[in-house]
């Protein structure tokens, strides 16, 4: 109630101002900067309106709260696009998974990757698409921010193991949890969860404190790696590096700036172009490893007995009968203290970097206004990224950019924070854009650095060349499919960041590096998209805890019950759905090639889109999943168009002649797993 009033008081302030403004402005007497400051005003506005209804709501109807709203599938029709429909059903699913989180980081991936691949044809389609692209780009954050495990009671093993070591990992998993049960509305879950997050959080101020430092990050664009991320024996600890990075930034951004790297913030979710498909899933510990204890020359806590093997051990001999010494040296049965200490960790082994992106960045005429701040906040958003994981020593690739126009500019290397830096600096002081645009001689420019750089790193295994573009000037497609081969053994994938204009020449590219195998994406903005696109606040997944607080080593004793409570809910939960097994996909899929003579007609072409869907995505499942993936998302499909399974096998007979190639992409991916075995 108290928010309520607070936000209505607020509400007719603004009234009030915009009307004594108004009234300004007829008068011949406008205030200047006035408009600039209303739009910032109505921004915080609205913000706080938002979470004055959502408390209210919540006071009013209690039993009928839902802290994430979502459609009712069956008023919304369907999408046109049947990818489009595939990635909303692995979106959903993956809300419905709070308990295994390598299943839910599987389906959050998979639907990030089908939507930065897909490209969308009609207009009605095109809010529901950023709709989705927004969810999956907040849902991956949150998914890998998350240890891998895949039941309830293997995340209450994990937190006991972790919380004497690291006791901000184990708080980590626990709000994680808790996000995870509130996603799903898993009522019994998230009280279990919360309960025990709020059993181990310090005091309001420490709170207060905590949530104050995790929103001036935020507000400077950056984002802070977790505790469990930082490797062992780092130099700073997550709020030493928080304070570092803000002491460094907070007082050399003017407003322009921060908005830009909020809005880079946004978009480096929003277009991150890394194969995060082709990373092993690390589970997280649930035993606890002892490391190999060796002996040292001087005291510790732990002590054995051992036989002495020289006199130069003298000092920590175990005499009990000093005649018989020299027998027991010579028999080597002469008792001697023996201290141990568990031995240091190995050093890590170094990861070799395997792939480099290549950002091509449009610097004509034409690339001004928001398309030119979107573009740079692409770049920033890669350079900044670099920039905290170097700073926090984690691995990273370096990358490579380059703005062009008739002539291209100097391919540039950053691999380490202080050029990540000073890059971003230059950005904000100028933003390059001048002459005319020459696509070709760019992309021509940008493959022949690939070229030097295989040089210099022997392991490189492929290359991302991003090209981002207004799209006003034409390519030849011939040209880019001679440039792109292969650059000794690296190889090449194209894609594309379109801004206010199409360009079809580059979208054809993009779809014949597709139908090739090749891991391309063409993604269009118009301007009036531009205007409106989302920064990192419209992103968040907001709760009312912090990230990280400041967390004592002895927790694990308050979080004992709350850890039996979970577990004793994770025993209590149903098993899984059977998955489909190889009869039913030979049931769907027959080995017999239907006739796909396009008798059809209108069904025949949307069984091809949804034959083309169900490839794509059963293509980047993984090996042992792709049968059960593919009977399963052909039932979702069916479903939702209102197609009957039971005449599934006249529809294949007559569907468009171009479904064979998504039919034998099936039958080839998903065949040789569903034989069954001897």
């Amino acid at each position: 109630k108290g928010l309520e009033g607070r936000a209505s008081a607020a509400l007719q302030a603004f009234r009030a101002e915009l009307d004594r403004l108004e009234r300004l402005l007829a008068a011949g007497a406008p205030v200047p900067g006035a408009a600039e400051r209303l739009e910032a005003d109505f921004v915080r506005l609205a913000r706080a309106l938002k979470v004055a209804d959502v408390f209210a709501a919540a006071s009013e109807s209690p039993g009928t709260f839902e802290l994430l709203p979502r459609r009712a599938s069956a008023l919304v029709p369907p999408p046109g696009a049947p990818r489009l429909a595939v990635a909303e059903f692995l979106l959903e699913r993956a809300r419905q998974s709070p308990d295994d989180v390598a299943r839910k980081r599987r389906d959050v991936e998979l639907a990030h990757e089908l939507l930065l691949r897909s490209a969308v044809e009609s207009e009605a389609d095109r809010e529901r698409y950023r709709e989705a692209r927004d969810a999956a780009a907040s849902a991956r954050q949150r998914v890998r921010a998350a240890p891998v495990v895949r039941s309830v009671a293997d995340l209450a093993r994990h937190v006991r193991l972790s919380a004497r070591r690291s006791p901000e990992q184990a708080y980590r998993a626990l709000k994680g949890l808790y996000e995870r049960a509130v996603e799903a509305q898993d009522a019994p879950l998230a009280e279990a969860a919360h309960a025990a997050v709020r059993a181990v959080i310090p005091g309001p101020a420490a709170v207060a404190q905590a949530l104050e430092r995790d929103e001036r990050l935020r507000a400077a664009g950056l984002e802070l790696p977790g505790p469990e991320a930082l490797p062992p024996g780092g130099k700073a600890s997550p709020h030493e590096l928080a304070d570092d990075l803000l002491a460094e930034l907070a007082f050399d951004l003017d407003a322009d700036q921060r908005a830009a790297l909020e809005l880079a913030a946004g978009l480096s979710r929003y277009f991150d172009v890394e194969d995060a498909l082709a990373e092993p899933l690390v589970e997280a510990a649930l035993a606890e490893a002892r490391p190999a204890p060796r002996r040292v020359g001087w005291p510790t806590q732990t002590m054995t007995y051992e036989f002495a093997s020289g006199l130069d051990e003298l000092g920590n001999f175990v005499i009990h009968h000093p005649r018989m010494l020299l027998y027991d040296l010579a028999a080597n049965r002469q008792p001697v203290r023996a201290y141990l200490e568990d031995a240091p960790e190995g050093a890590r082994r170094q990861v070799r970097k395997t792939a480099v992106r290549v950002y091509v960045l449009d610097a004509s005429g034409s690339m001004h206004g928001q398309r030119a701040r979107f573009r740079d906040a692409l770049l920033i958003a890669e350079l900044n990224a670099i920039r905290v994981k170097a700073r926090a020593q984690l691995p990273f690739d370096p990358l490579y950019f380059s703005f062009f126009n008739d002539v291209p500019t100097d391919l540039e290397r950053v691999d380490d924070a202080g050029a990540a830096l000073l890059h971003i600096n230059r950005l904000f002081r100028e933003s390059p854009a001048r002459g005319q645009t020459d696509i070709t001689l760019a992309l021509g420019s940008a493959f022949e650095s690939i070229r030097k750089a295989r040089g210099r790193d022997p392991y490189l295994a492929r290359a991302t060349v991003v090209l981002v573009t207004d799209g006003e000037d034409h390519l030849d497609p011939a040209v880019i499919r001679q440039l792109q081969g292969p650059v000794e053994g690296v190889q090449i994938a194209l894609s594309f960041v379109s801004l206010g204009e199409e360009n079809p020449d580059l979208k054809q590219l993009a779809h014949e590096q597709r139908a090739k195998g090749s891991r391309a994406f063409y993604q269009h903005l118009s301007d009036p998209e531009l205007e409106s696109v989302r920064t990192a606040f419209d992103r968040g997944f907001r709760t009312l805890l912090p990230d990280s607080v400041p967390l004592s080593p002895a927790l694990l004793e308050q979080l004992l019950p709350h850890l039996e409570a979970l577990e004793a809910i994770g025993r209590g939960r149903g098993l899984s759905a059977p998955v489909h097994g190889p009869q039913q996909f030979a049931a769907f899929f027959p080995e017999r090639s239907p006739a796909f003579d396009g008798g059809q007609e209108a069904d025949g072409e949307r069984v091809a889109d949804i034959l083309a869907a169900v490839a794509d995505a059963v293509s980047l499942a993984p090996a042992d999943d792709r049968a059960a993936e593919a009977v399963t998302l052909l039932q979702h499909l069916l479903a939702l168009y209102g197609l009957p399974t039971s005449r599934w096998p006249a529809l294949l007979e007559g569907a468009a002649p171009r479904a064979r190639a998504p039919y034998e992409q099936l039958r080839l991916v998903c065949a040789p797993f569903t034989a069954p075995g001897p």
